[in-house]
């Protein structure tokens, strides 16, 4: 039998080849074993979560499904977490074990999926292997505590496998397999409800399932006539109703499980912070895919710090990409499906609707790649077909790039053998990262050299106000005796994260703070008011917020904390001059309110008018002199006004 025709045979056997695939991913992922646990939300997790440690019992298992765990709740992954304590023990290994083995049956799955859909096996598995061994997978894999990314991918490939199945033959079981894998996805992790606009692109490419005006029909690679029936558009949409439905109760459920740890809007508004952050991170990561180089976990959102150049730049960049994109439509659909893909999968991550800690991050790709994956195979194939080039160079050139997306990625997972080796490498790519200074600072506490720990601390702190270093720093001085700064820092932790179940545990030592002086009394209706908006302002309703807080005003117009609360509802929908109005408004009703004074502070940062910022600061710090939190900010400020060219002022 001749070279090609052993070839041939062994590209017939999708399951063969399916295993292959999921035999390369786990190989290049093994050395993850070795791995130990890191202090980044590895404890949170599994190694100081007492529902993990005792493994797979009935009541672990009911607390599982039942209980919010670390701000999120996912069943299916402690689920999993429990299951390999039970039958691997509560060493590393088992756990890292389990994400690679999800993550190389997920590559196996995904060469079924475009298998199927494009009739394309060569295309399929080099898609499905580039996919998988990128270095931007390192994250997703090689951290125990992404468990909930490998396992919600794995359910998404299911879900693609179903759909295909229904496509083919529409039909209520057949469509209730959908439904049951994207639940699956969900209950591991809340970000795929954007899976019904996935599906729909589907349905435009590669399954042709909805005929676009000016658009031809795809080609099957296999030459075969597509199993897929033509639709009205109307019908293939209606049947994403329940799937909506789904996403729409997620939602809801993770806003609600989450609200504790969403950063607040108040100093990051849309259009000078989340707007530009989400554009730079796009650029970021297509920049990124083509040179996976200085990768590292604790990637920093400043809030407003952005800079415009980039933002300029990247927006130019990203909109070049679109238009070429947007003309090579016609003739190469892969292109516009593979950067919608990624785009629509990204939108949960890219903080346009609640931002965190970070502007980016590795695991945020792991399945807007799988779009980009396959544009840039089908189109380097259809540029070979094209140009007439040789027949192995495209092989050659693919084999080139997996070989040099291994060499990264064993690189990239050698630094999370250790809590050591992953801070060691964040600081040497940002030296002045507040996370890895914080954890460098806790790991000097831990081992007893306080001083060190101190001067780690404050440096993270310039950069960034992280509750877990304040709190830090307050065990410090506690164990020093100093009372004054144990109660500055203190204080200024539970008010940055008062219901944080993590920086309650660090501050259980310490003596609790003193209750303050109860308020005066509002009126019952002004009461119901306040209330109702603060629900609606928690469960981000930010226009029905800020009515019931409008109300409440004109119910009691002399009532300070409508106004405040007005204020934070117009930060949140992007009109700071209203809010630096409300807050003013607030202050004069009650001038010695320290929190007023403060938000004034923090929209005035955020409209960049450093002089009535620092005004503001100084006036909030006559109030408290100790405040650390206003003091750090009335630093930078005085850096801004010192950076503001006289001109401009």
């Amino acid at each position: 039998m001749t070279y090609p025709s052993v070839f041939k045979t062994f590209c017939n056997r999708p399951a063969v080849v399916a295993t292959v695939m999921a035999l390369i991913a786990f190989l290049v992922f093994a050395p993850t074993v070795r791995c130990g646990f890191v202090d980044w939300d590895d404890d949170e997790y599994v190694f100081d979560n007492p529902l993990v440690l005792e493994g797979l019992t009935g009541e672990g298992m009911r607390r599982a499904c039942t209980e919010v765990v670390f701000f999120s709740w996912a069943p299916l992954t402690i689920l999993s977490y429990q299951l390999d304590a039970s039958v691997f023990g509560t060493e590393p290994w088992g756990f890292h074990l389990t994400n690679v083995v999800a993550h190389a049956v997920s590559t196996g799955l995904l060469y079924l999926v475009l298998l199927r859909m494009t009739g394309s096996a060569a295309r399929s598995a080099a898609a499905s292997v580039l996919w998988a061994v990128h270095p931007l997978r390192v994250e997703s894999v090689a951290w125990i505590a992404e468990r909930k990314d490998v396992l919600s991918v794995l359910f998404l490939m299911l879900a693609l496998l179903a759909y295909d199945w229904y496509c083919r033959g529409p039909g209520i079981p057949r469509y209730l397999a959908v439904c049951a894998a994207m639940l699956g996805s969900l209950l591991c992790k809340s970000t795929l409800v954007t899976l019904p606009v996935l599906l729909v692109l589907l349905d435009v490419w590669p399954l042709g399932r909805i005929a676009i005006p000016g658009l031809d029909a795809p080609r099957r690679g296999d030459n075969a006539e597509s199993p897929y029936p033509v639709r009205p558009a109307w019908s293939v949409l209606i049947e994403k109703i329940p799937l909506l439905g789904i996403c729409f109760v997620f939602s809801r459920i993770t806003l609600a499980t989450q609200a504790d740890a969403i950063v607040s809007q108040i100093s990051r508004s849309f259009l000078r912070a989340r707007l530009p952050n989400a554009v730079t991170s796009v650029a970021w990561y297509l920049s990124k895919s083509l040179l996976p180089t200085g990768l590292h976990p604790a990637c920093e959102n400043l809030g407003s710090d952005v800079s415009w150049p980039l933002v300029a730049v990247s927006a130019a960049a990203l909109l070049v990409i679109a238009v070429l994109v947007v003309i090579s439509g016609r003739s190469q659909p892969f292109l516009p499906w593979g950067l919608s893909w990624c785009l629509v999968s990204m939108l949960p991550v890219l903080g346009l609707v609640q931002t965190g800690f970070q502007s980016h991050a590795d695991r945020f790709t792991y399945i807007p790649h799988i779009g980009l994956a396959v544009a840039v195979v089908w189109a380097a194939c259809d540029l070979a077909g094209r140009c007439h080039l040789p027949g192995a160079m495209v092989p050659i050139a693919f084999v080139l790039m997996s070989v040099m997306s291994v060499a990264l990625t064993e690189r990239q997972i050698g630094i999370w053998a250790s809590r050591d080796t992953l801070w060691r490498h964040v600081l040497a790519v940002d030296p002045g990262n507040s996370v890895a200074l914080g954890k460098k600072a806790i790991h000097a506490a831990t081992a007893g050299r306080s001083e060190e720990a101190e001067k780690l601390f404050l440096l993270s702190l310039d950069r960034k106000a992280y509750p877990w270093a304040i709190a830090g720093l307050a065990k410090i001085y506690h164990k020093r005796g100093d009372v004054v700064r144990m109660e500055r820092y203190r204080d200024w932790a539970i008010r940055v994260s008062p219901r944080d179940e993590r920086i309650s545990r660090l501050l259980r030592d310490l003596p609790a703070p003193q209750k303050a002086a109860a308020r005066p009394a509002v009126a019952p209706r002004v009461r119901r008011l306040l209330e109702r908006g603060a629900i609606e302002l928690n469960a981000g309703r930010l226009p029905a917020a800020l009515a019931a807080f409008e109300e409440a005003i004109e119910a009691g117009p002399d009532c300070a904390d409508a106004q405040n609360l007005a204020g934070i509802a117009c930060v949140g929908l992007d009109r700071q001059p209203e809010a630096e109005r409300r807050f003013r408004q607030a202050i004069t009703l009650d001038p010695n309110n320290f929190g007023y004074r403060v938000n004034l502070a923090m929209v005035l940062w955020v409209l960049q008018d450093w002089p009535s910022c620092l005004a503001a600061c100084e006036e909030a710090l006559a109030i408290k002199p100790d405040d650390v939190e206003v003091q750090t900010m009335l630093k930078r400020t005085q850096r801004k006004i010192g950076e503001t060219p006289t001109g401009d002022r």
